[in-house]
C-alpha cells in the first residue's frame, strides 16, 4: 500500500542510533509534511486506478466464466474492492490547509497518526472484504480445472492468503516506521527542545 522509496536510508536510521534520532527541526518537518502528503496522494491513486482495473476485469469474469463458485467469487470480489475503496477514501489523510498554516507539527503528526492506523489495521479493512471473494474465485478455479482433491484445493487457496500475508506485513512494517516518525516529532515537541 505504502511505498516508502526512502527505505534503505531509514532502516539506515533506525541501526544509527540515538545521534540520528535526535528531534526534528521545524523546516525539516515541514519538508517532511509536504512530502508525506506528496506521498500519500500517489498512493491512493494508484490504490484507485488498481481498484479501477480489478472491478472491470472481476466484472468481465462475472459475466463469462463458467460456473456458479467463479461468478459469485467475482461478484464478492467487486465488493470487497468497493468497500476497500470507501474505507481508502475514508481513512486517509487529507490536508487541512487551515491547519498546516497555524502548527505544522501538529499537522503533520495528525497524518501520520491517521496514516499509521490506517495501515496497523489493514487486516480489517483492506484484506478482509477481499478474503471471500479471492477464496470463493480460487475455489472455483481449482474445481473448474479438476483440482478438487486435497493437494488442489490447498495450493489454490493458500495463494491468496500468502500473498495477503505479505500485504499485512508490509503495511505493517510501514506502520512501525510511521509511529518511529510520530515519536520523533514527539520528542521535539517536548519543553526545553529549540527549533
Amino acid at each position: 500500500m505504502t511505498d516508502f522509496s526512502d527505505d534503505a536510508r531509514l532502516h539506515g536510521l533506525w541501526q544509527g542510533g540515538d545521534a540520528v534520532l535526535a528531534p526534528l527541526p521545524l523546516d525539516e518537518i515541514k519538508r517532511r509534511a509536504a512530502r508525506f502528503g506528496d506521498i500519500v496522494q500517489r498512493r491512493n491513486r494508484r490504490e484507485y486506478i488498481a481498484a479501477a482495473i480489478v472491478l472491470a476485469g472481476f466484472s468481465l469474469y462475472a459475466i463469462i466464466l463458467p460456473g456458479a463458485l467463479l461468478k459469485i467469487g467475482s461478484l464478492l470480489v467487486i465488493a470487497g474492492v468497493l468497500v476497500v475503496v470507501w474505507q481508502l477514501a475514508r481513512r486517509t489523510s487529507r490536508p487541512d490547509p487551515d491547519a498546516e498554516a497555524t502548527d505544522v507539527r501538529a499537522f503533520y503528526r495528525a497524518r501520520l497518526v491517521r496514516e499509521e492506523h490506517m495501515l496497523a489495521r489493514v487486516g480489517l479493512w483492506y484484506l478482509a472484504p477481499l478474503l471471500p471473494g479471492l477464496l470463493t474465485f480460487m475455489a472455483g478455479e481449482a474445481i473448474l480445472l479438476g483440482r478438487t482433491d486435497a493437494l488442489g484445493l490447498t495450493l489454490f487457496l493458500v495463494l491468496p492468503l500468502l500473498l495477503f500475508g505479505g500485504i499485512w506485513l508490509l503495511n505493517h512494517r510501514a506502520a512501525a516506521m510511521l509511529r518511529a516518525r510520530i515519536d520523533r516529532i514527539d520528542r521535539a515537541a517536548t519543553p526545553g527542545d529549540s527549533e
